[in-house]
């Protein structure tokens, strides 16, 4: 079975690459795919979850986005929620803090890599649940959801979690 994720260059349209990934997995031209984004806060369609439909599919596919540098993650499936998250492991070692990140149950991995793929998958959760950083890290003990590591460019982590049903 072909990865629900995808990497692909940052300076693609996220949009047209979620357009063609929809289409590919309806079986449909992917022009006649319609995605956005929603907020679940302010009920934006300029920033939050992004969103993707084909007339004659009810909201059966779940997709999701991350960028890093020079990448793009997509992931595109059927049934259920994802969320795909890719981060440098410089930027994170950077910007750690543990107080941060880490659920109380949670030990620090202390390792730069190991670092960055607790923050990956935090942040894919958080796309999952469809909150975004509105939720603190913290309150994400990661023991308690379904998430996989899949390769990444050299100097990356890219982690996706799902909810299927």
């Amino acid at each position: 079975m072909d990865s629900p994720v995808r990497l692909h260059s940052a300076l693609e349209d996220a949009d047209e690459v979620l357009r063609e990934r929809v289409g590919e997995l309806l079986g449909v031209p992917a022009d006649a795919v319609r995605v956005g984004r929603l907020c679940p806060l302010c009920g934006s369609s300029r920033h939050g979850r992004p969103w993707a439909r084909a007339a004659g599919h009810a909201d059966d596919v779940a997709v999701s986005l991350s960028r890093s540098g020079e990448h793009l993650a997509s992931a595109v499936a059927r049934g259920g929620a994802i969320g795909v998250d890719l981060e440098q492991i410089a930027a994170v070692e950077r910007g750690w803090d543990a107080e941060l990140v880490l659920h109380p149950d949670e030990t620090d991995p202390r390792d730069p890599a190991r670092r960055a793929a607790v923050w990956a998958a935090k942040e894919a959760v958080l796309k999952l649940l469809g909150t975004g950083l509105t939720v603190p890290m913290p309150r994400v003990r990661l023991a308690d959801h379904d998430l996989r590591e899949l390769p990444a460019p050299p100097g990356n982590m890219l982690v996706l979690a799902r909810r299927v049903g």
